[in-house]
């Protein structure tokens, strides 16, 4: 019996606003200290001017962040969710950890919606919407092709199913770049449209599996079931008369802005390094950098005890795992960009009695597998 899934476009983007703001809302329950200033690991601002709320007010801007999507899940209205996108923005600018992928591109998909008027037609703020999953899996599927992935993804699988042909684990290996970026183009046109679902469901699924049987990546599942939901959602029966809708259709102001995100700075990161990789769609590709920070004995008794908590040895050397201590207290990955990994640095260094004093430490990207 063929499936059948009838929903008008307002439906559509009401289900995927839905979907956006529920899978946000489970991950800051599951990582509530991600959205708070007073914890163990520091925040990383992108600014040094930007204020920063401590003590009651940190509570308050948490309460603020996740009750505002609550009730935006059952008042829809478009200044709710304009105060959504804004709180987002100004709670990421004083800590970049909180530009993860799941949560970026949730705010992305809430802004294509509010970013056009009311009165706006539903099928103009679904193709801007749709470009956002587009970008998905498109941009992830292109820069996971680098030689880091290749090592990295292979000798992950042939820890888990080295029973598998090596064959085998080599062309899966190689093909999930183009696989994945091929998606996002089937997605695009009416007679691959089902496979390209099908397949991204499948994947989905598979990683939501391989999560629960390795025992870690909690925090990705969610997003998981909201793209699979999405996905569905925005593109189940779905006609067009050509593929190049989504992108000129009523061309205008606001969809030149969706365009920016989905496609310009992607660009611009892949071509000029200008835009950060996480938000280029960097999606689980292996090369991001990720550091160890050692430590000079004249720095390691004057850390404070949060730091000293972390302190690893290895070979008479003091190091600390800053994906290890951010994860205890965020539970999610350092934010992998080299001026968040200098703040880092500052900050440690800010307790030795000469800040400036020579190799007080020293940043070491474990991550790093090719020159």
């Amino acid at each position: 019996m063929k499936l059948e899934l009838q929903l008008t476009n307002h439906q559509k983007l009401n289900w995927v606003r839905i979907a956006a703001l529920a899978s946000t809302l489970v991950l800051m329950l599951y990582a509530p200290k991600l959205w708070l200033s007073s914890k163990s690991f520091p925040v990383v601002p992108l600014f040094e001017w930007i204020p920063i709320p401590i003590g009651v007010l940190e509570y308050i801007f948490w309460g603020l962040f996740f009750g505002s999507q609550l009730i935006y899940i059952f008042i829809n209205k478009r200044w709710i969710g304009w105060f959504v996108v804004l709180l987002y923005v100004y709670l990421s600018l004083v800590d970049q950890n909180r530009l993860q992928p799941y949560f970026y591109q949730s705010a992305l998909t809430i802004l294509a919606i509010v970013i056009f008027p009311s009165k706006t037609e539903t099928k103009k703020v679904l193709y801007a919407v749709i470009l956002i999953f587009f970008a998905t899996y498109f941009w992830s599927g292109i820069q996971k092709l680098n030689e880091a992935f290749y090592i990295q993804w292979l000798s992950a699988i042939n820890k888990h199913f080295s029973w598998l042909p090596q064959w085998f684990l080599k062309s899966f290996t190689y093909a999930v770049p183009w696989l994945e970026a091929s998606m996002g183009v089937l997605l695009l046109f009416n007679r691959t449209r089902t496979f390209a679902i099908t397949f991204i469901l499948g994947m989905h699924a598979i990683i939501v599996g391989l999560l629960f049987y390795l025992g870690y990546g909690y925090n990705v599942v969610p997003w998981n079931f909201q793209n699979m939901i999405s996905v569905v959602v925005l593109f189940y029966g779905l006609k067009t008369v050509s593929s190049h809708e989504f992108f000129t259709y009523q061309f205008d102001k606001q969809k030149v802005l969706v365009l920016v995100f989905t496609m310009l700075l992607p660009i611009a990161n892949n071509l000029f390094g200008y835009y950060d990789n996480l938000l280029s769609f960097h999606f689980f590709t292996a090369d991001l950098s990720y550091y160890n920070v050692i430590i000079h004995e004249d720095l390691e008794e004057k850390l404070p005890q949060d730091a000293k908590d972390f302190y690893r040895y290895y070979e008479g050397q003091t190091y600390i795992n800053i994906n290890e201590w951010a994860q205890y207290d965020n539970k999610v990955l350092f934010y992998p960009e080299k001026r968040a990994i200098h703040f880092i640095d500052a900050y440690l260094r800010s307790f030795a009695d000469n800040p400036n004093q020579e190799n007080l430490t020293q940043l070491i990207d474990y991550n790093k597998v090719t020159d």
